[in-house]
């Protein structure tokens, strides 16, 4: 997981697919339009603007001290430390441990556009009922991480622009996530144990003890 992109990732993700109707006088005559997705500044992307269309701000990143925890962890769904420094170690016999995650809060503006009431309420119910519900809303990341997902607002700020109605609608996001912090101790089995004693007296204190490393040199 790449903290902030893996999150702006997954939210647009999770607002694609939306799909609104257009109409004509024949009833029977219905076509289907896709909603596209975008961020609000986009950089490495070209953008037709038709309406409707869905952009996406990140407007705030905060601590969320509520979820603060002090101690020692090795959190499965982090990547293991061999991957990432290529060490020679595998799964089974390495171990890693890390300070508690930092909780952070990222707020994002999900602003919607159309140029028809039909198109705006179409939008607003599929986001409202399975995307960006009230309550319960998750958001699942890359690396299969679910994320919360809160609504802060939801703001009608429908205008008119050259003299056509624009209906606009701002929901005010908050996905739960955290900053990883960097390995703390790293640790790995060892091949053998050698403790010597005296037979004769088995209840007295160990003579010598000898731990043998495992050999963490790549082969080539």
């Amino acid at each position: 997981m790449t903290f902030l992109l893996s999150e702006d990732t997954a939210l647009r993700d999770l607002l694609k697919g939306i799909t609104v109707t257009d109409q004509k006088s024949d009833e029977a005559n219905v076509s289907h339009r896709k909603v596209e997705v975008w961020f609000g500044q986009p950089d490495q992307e070209l953008r037709d603007q038709r309406y409707p269309y869905i952009t996406i701000d990140m407007i705030d990143i905060s601590e969320d001290v509520t979820r603060a925890m002090r101690g020692l962890v090795s959190p499965d769904y982090l990547e293991h430390p061999a991957t990432v420094n290529g060490d020679p170690w595998s799964d089974e016999d390495h171990s890693w441990l890390i300070n508690f995650p930092v909780p952070v809060n990222i707020d994002y503006q999900v602003t919607t556009y159309s140029r028809q009431p039909r198109h705006d309420r179409e939008i607003l119910s599929q986001l409202m009922r399975t995307r960006l519900p009230l309550r319960f809303g998750v958001l699942e990341t890359d690396d299969n991480t679910v994320r919360r997902l809160d609504i802060l607002d939801i703001s009608k700020r429908d205008i008119s622009e050259a003299g056509k109605r624009l209906f606009v609608n701002a929901f005010t996001v908050r996905v739960s996530s955290e900053i990883a912090q960097s390995t703390l101790n790293s640790f790995y089995k060892v091949k053998e144990v050698h403790a010597t004693g005296k037979d004769e007296k088995p209840f007295l204190p160990i003579d010598s003890f000898t731990i043998t490393e495992q050999d963490v040199t790549p082969s080539n």
